[in-house]
Protein backbone atom coordinates (compact mmCIF):
# COMPACT_ATOMS: atom_id res chain seq x y z
CA UNK A 1 0.00 0.00 0.00
CA UNK A 2 2.36 2.48 0.32
CA UNK A 3 4.82 3.91 -2.28
CA UNK A 4 6.76 7.14 -2.65
CA UNK A 5 4.88 9.41 -3.55
CA UNK A 6 3.92 11.03 -0.78
CA UNK A 7 0.98 13.14 0.04
CA UNK A 8 1.72 16.90 1.31
CA UNK A 9 0.06 17.86 4.59
CA UNK A 10 -1.13 20.79 5.13
CA UNK A 11 -0.34 21.93 8.66
CA UNK A 12 -3.79 22.26 11.32
CA UNK A 13 -4.29 22.47 14.71
CA UNK A 14 -3.22 19.22 16.49
CA UNK A 15 -5.74 17.65 18.58
CA UNK A 16 -3.06 17.27 21.54
CA UNK A 17 -5.21 15.67 23.96
CA UNK A 18 -6.64 12.78 22.01
CA UNK A 19 -3.68 12.24 20.32
CA UNK A 20 -1.41 12.02 23.99
CA UNK A 21 -3.95 9.61 24.64
CA UNK A 22 -4.04 7.41 21.73
CA UNK A 23 -0.03 7.17 22.22
CA UNK A 24 -0.17 6.60 25.65
CA UNK A 25 -2.67 3.91 24.93
CA UNK A 26 0.09 2.48 22.32
CA UNK A 27 2.39 2.52 24.56
CA UNK A 28 1.60 0.21 27.33
CA UNK A 29 2.27 -2.62 25.61
CA UNK A 30 5.14 -4.62 26.38
CA UNK A 31 5.92 -6.59 22.62
CA UNK A 32 5.54 -5.15 18.89
CA UNK A 33 2.49 -7.64 18.04
CA UNK A 34 0.38 -6.33 21.01
CA UNK A 35 1.45 -2.66 20.35
CA UNK A 36 0.65 -2.94 16.53
CA UNK A 37 -2.70 -4.19 17.54
CA UNK A 38 -3.28 -1.55 20.12
CA UNK A 39 -2.39 1.19 17.62
CA UNK A 40 -5.41 -0.06 14.81
CA UNK A 41 -7.71 -0.26 18.43
CA UNK A 42 -6.85 3.49 19.05
CA UNK A 43 -5.88 5.09 15.84
CA UNK A 44 -9.53 5.54 14.53
CA UNK A 45 -9.53 8.39 17.39
CA UNK A 46 -7.01 10.44 15.28
CA UNK A 47 -7.78 9.55 12.05
CA UNK A 48 -11.57 7.36 11.64
CA UNK A 49 -11.52 4.49 9.16
CA UNK A 50 -13.65 1.60 8.30
CA UNK A 51 -11.68 -0.87 7.99
CA UNK A 52 -7.50 -1.18 8.43
CA UNK A 53 -4.81 -3.53 8.41
CA UNK A 54 -1.23 -3.94 9.75
CA UNK A 55 2.12 -6.14 8.13
CA UNK A 56 4.40 -7.01 10.42
CA UNK A 57 8.11 -7.78 8.84
CA UNK A 58 11.12 -9.00 9.64
CA UNK A 59 14.75 -7.79 9.08
CA UNK A 60 15.21 -9.96 5.85
CA UNK A 61 11.75 -8.05 4.22
CA UNK A 62 9.41 -10.80 5.30
CA UNK A 63 6.18 -11.33 6.30
CA UNK A 64 5.91 -12.51 9.79
CA UNK A 65 2.47 -11.38 11.28
CA UNK A 66 -0.39 -9.35 10.34
CA UNK A 67 -3.73 -7.94 11.78
CA UNK A 68 -7.07 -6.91 10.38
CA UNK A 69 -9.88 -4.31 11.17
CA UNK A 70 -12.69 -5.32 9.42
CA UNK A 71 -11.36 -6.76 6.58
CA UNK A 72 -12.58 -10.15 5.23
CA UNK A 73 -9.72 -12.26 5.41
CA UNK A 74 -9.71 -13.71 1.66
CA UNK A 75 -8.66 -10.23 0.58
CA UNK A 76 -5.85 -10.49 2.46
CA UNK A 77 -5.22 -13.74 1.37
CA UNK A 78 -5.27 -12.67 -2.16
CA UNK A 79 -3.49 -9.77 -2.16
CA UNK A 80 -0.30 -11.66 -0.10
CA UNK A 81 -0.67 -14.86 -2.49
CA UNK A 82 -0.95 -12.75 -5.80
CA UNK A 83 -0.40 -8.95 -5.86
CA UNK A 84 2.34 -8.71 -3.06
CA UNK A 85 4.43 -11.02 -5.42
CA UNK A 86 3.89 -8.67 -8.48
CA UNK A 87 6.68 -6.86 -9.59
CA UNK A 88 4.78 -3.86 -8.68
CA UNK A 89 6.54 -0.72 -6.68
CA UNK A 90 2.89 0.82 -6.14
CA UNK A 91 1.14 -2.06 -4.51
CA UNK A 92 4.48 -4.26 -3.05
CA UNK A 93 4.66 -3.63 0.63
CA UNK A 94 7.56 -5.76 0.36
CA UNK A 95 9.63 -2.92 -0.69
CA UNK A 96 13.45 -1.72 0.02
CA UNK A 97 12.37 1.44 1.68
CA UNK A 98 13.78 3.79 4.12
CA UNK A 99 13.21 5.92 6.66
CA UNK A 100 13.78 9.70 6.05
CA UNK A 101 13.49 12.39 8.73
CA UNK A 102 13.13 14.82 5.42
CA UNK A 103 9.74 13.16 4.23
CA UNK A 104 6.89 12.56 5.57
CA UNK A 105 5.54 8.92 6.65
CA UNK A 106 2.24 8.34 5.52
CA UNK A 107 0.69 8.62 2.01
CA UNK A 108 -2.94 8.95 0.39
CA UNK A 109 -4.92 7.22 -2.10
CA UNK A 110 -7.98 8.33 -3.82
CA UNK A 111 -8.49 4.91 -5.57
CA UNK A 112 -11.12 6.64 -8.37
CA UNK A 113 -8.64 8.88 -9.29
CA UNK A 114 -5.98 5.40 -9.14
CA UNK A 115 -4.92 4.85 -13.26
CA UNK A 116 -6.78 1.07 -13.86
CA UNK A 117 -4.86 -2.00 -12.77
CA UNK A 118 -5.37 -5.80 -12.45
CA UNK A 119 -5.06 -4.94 -9.10
CA UNK A 120 -7.45 -1.90 -8.90
CA UNK A 121 -10.18 -3.69 -10.51
CA UNK A 122 -9.74 -6.98 -8.86
CA UNK A 123 -8.96 -6.03 -5.35
CA UNK A 124 -9.25 -2.71 -4.72
CA UNK A 125 -12.79 -2.56 -6.43
CA UNK A 126 -14.09 -5.79 -4.51
CA UNK A 127 -13.83 -4.42 -1.21
CA UNK A 128 -15.54 -1.27 -1.77
CA UNK A 129 -12.44 1.20 -1.04
CA UNK A 130 -12.77 4.59 -2.00
CA UNK A 131 -9.64 5.89 0.25
CA UNK A 132 -6.41 4.82 1.64
CA UNK A 133 -4.02 6.40 4.18
CA UNK A 134 -1.22 4.69 4.85
CA UNK A 135 2.15 4.88 6.85
CA UNK A 136 5.36 2.85 7.78
CA UNK A 137 6.97 1.90 11.47
CA UNK A 138 10.97 1.50 11.26
CA UNK A 139 13.25 0.04 13.50
CA UNK A 140 16.75 1.35 14.78
CA UNK A 141 18.07 0.65 11.02
CA UNK A 142 15.88 2.70 9.38
CA UNK A 143 13.64 -0.46 7.73
CA UNK A 144 10.44 -0.75 7.93
CA UNK A 145 9.14 -3.23 9.88
CA UNK A 146 5.46 -2.49 10.28
CA UNK A 147 2.70 -1.13 7.50
CA UNK A 148 -0.28 0.33 8.52
CA UNK A 149 -3.28 0.90 5.99
CA UNK A 150 -6.64 3.08 7.02
CA UNK A 151 -8.99 2.24 4.75
CA UNK A 152 -12.58 4.88 3.99
CA UNK A 153 -15.37 2.55 2.29
CA UNK A 154 -17.30 5.92 1.52
CA UNK A 155 -16.86 8.98 -0.37
CA UNK A 156 -15.58 11.23 2.02
CA UNK A 157 -12.02 12.70 1.76
CA UNK A 158 -9.46 12.11 4.41
CA UNK A 159 -9.32 15.89 5.35
CA UNK A 160 -5.85 17.24 6.27
CA UNK A 161 -6.49 17.49 10.00
CA UNK A 162 -7.13 14.51 10.24
CA UNK A 163 -3.88 13.66 8.15
CA UNK A 164 -1.89 16.18 10.25
CA UNK A 165 -3.27 14.43 13.82
CA UNK A 166 -2.10 11.03 12.13
CA UNK A 167 1.17 12.24 11.41
CA UNK A 168 1.85 13.71 14.53
CA UNK A 169 0.65 10.26 15.60
CA UNK A 170 3.08 8.44 13.68
CA UNK A 171 5.98 10.61 14.64
CA UNK A 172 5.61 9.60 18.10
CA UNK A 173 4.21 5.87 17.71
CA UNK A 174 7.08 5.32 15.65
CA UNK A 175 9.95 6.14 18.14
CA UNK A 176 7.63 4.00 20.91
CA UNK A 177 8.12 1.33 17.85
CA UNK A 178 12.26 1.56 17.69
CA UNK A 179 12.49 0.75 21.32
CA UNK A 180 11.11 -3.00 20.38
CA UNK A 181 14.45 -3.23 18.63
CA UNK A 182 16.75 -1.57 21.12
CA UNK A 183 19.02 -4.97 22.73
CA UNK A 184 20.04 -3.40 25.59
CA UNK A 185 22.51 -1.97 27.62
CA UNK A 186 23.52 -5.09 29.31
CA UNK A 187 23.99 -7.35 25.63
CA UNK A 188 24.92 -3.83 23.89
CA UNK A 189 28.26 -3.58 26.48
CA UNK A 190 29.01 -7.42 25.74
CA UNK A 191 28.97 -7.15 21.79
CA UNK A 192 30.70 -4.26 22.15
CA UNK A 193 33.72 -5.68 24.48
CA UNK A 194 33.55 -8.87 22.03
CA UNK A 195 34.01 -6.81 18.76
CA UNK A 196 36.93 -4.71 20.79
CA UNK A 197 38.74 -7.76 21.73
CA UNK A 198 38.04 -9.22 18.03
CA UNK A 199 40.03 -6.12 17.08
CA UNK A 200 37.31 -5.55 14.30
CA UNK A 201 37.45 -2.42 11.86
CA UNK A 202 34.70 -0.03 11.75
CA UNK A 203 33.02 -1.55 8.67
CA UNK A 204 33.33 -4.70 9.93
CA UNK A 205 31.56 -3.72 13.36
CA UNK A 206 28.27 -2.30 11.16
CA UNK A 207 27.83 -5.88 9.50
CA UNK A 208 28.99 -7.53 12.27
CA UNK A 209 25.89 -6.16 14.56
CA UNK A 210 23.77 -6.47 11.60
CA UNK A 211 24.24 -10.14 11.57
CA UNK A 212 23.68 -10.77 15.24
CA UNK A 213 20.31 -9.16 14.57
CA UNK A 214 19.23 -11.75 12.09
CA UNK A 215 20.24 -9.67 8.82
CA UNK A 216 20.50 -11.90 5.88
CA UNK A 217 23.83 -10.63 4.25
CA UNK A 218 21.56 -9.59 1.11
CA UNK A 219 19.67 -7.39 3.26
CA UNK A 220 23.18 -5.94 4.57
CA UNK A 221 23.91 -5.01 1.56
CA UNK A 222 21.23 -3.47 0.69
CA UNK A 223 21.31 -1.17 4.17
CA UNK A 224 25.06 -0.27 3.62
CA UNK A 225 25.09 0.20 0.22
CA UNK A 226 27.75 -2.14 -0.84
CA UNK A 227 28.11 -5.23 -2.92
CA UNK A 228 26.88 -8.78 -2.04
CA UNK A 229 30.30 -9.96 -2.40
CA UNK A 230 31.91 -7.33 -0.45
CA UNK A 231 29.22 -8.40 2.47
CA UNK A 232 30.62 -11.89 2.20
CA UNK A 233 34.04 -10.94 2.67
CA UNK A 234 33.41 -9.10 5.54
CA UNK A 235 31.70 -11.77 7.27
CA UNK A 236 34.59 -14.01 6.44
CA UNK A 237 37.18 -11.85 8.31
CA UNK A 238 34.50 -11.12 11.33
CA UNK A 239 34.11 -15.11 11.47
CA UNK A 240 37.81 -15.61 11.32
CA UNK A 241 38.75 -13.06 14.02
CA UNK A 242 35.74 -14.28 16.14
CA UNK A 243 36.56 -17.78 15.95
CA UNK A 244 32.80 -18.60 14.67
CA UNK A 245 31.80 -20.37 10.98
CA UNK A 246 28.23 -19.43 11.02
CA UNK A 247 25.43 -16.55 11.97
CA UNK A 248 23.82 -19.12 14.50
CA UNK A 249 27.29 -19.81 16.34
CA UNK A 250 27.67 -16.12 16.64
CA UNK A 251 24.07 -15.76 18.21
CA UNK A 252 24.79 -18.68 20.41
CA UNK A 253 28.37 -16.94 21.64
CA UNK A 254 27.00 -13.60 22.33
CA UNK A 255 23.88 -14.98 24.30
CA UNK A 256 26.54 -17.75 26.29
CA UNK A 257 28.25 -14.59 27.27
CA UNK A 258 24.93 -12.62 28.18
CA UNK A 259 23.91 -15.19 30.53
CA UNK A 260 27.43 -15.23 32.20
Amino acid sequence: MLHRDFTKITPAEVNWPVLYEVVSACGKSHNPRSFCIDILENIGRVCPFDQALLYMIDANHKLFGHYLKNVDEKYNQSYLEYYASEENPHYNIFQDLRENPATPTINVRDWDREESSEFVMNHVRAKGLKYSVGFALFDLNANIRTVVSLDRLHREAFTNRELYNLQMAVNMLNDFHKNFFYQGDSLKDIKQETWRKANLTAREIEVVDLLAQGVSPANISNILYVSLSTTYKHIAHIYSKLGVSTQQELLVKLLRQSED
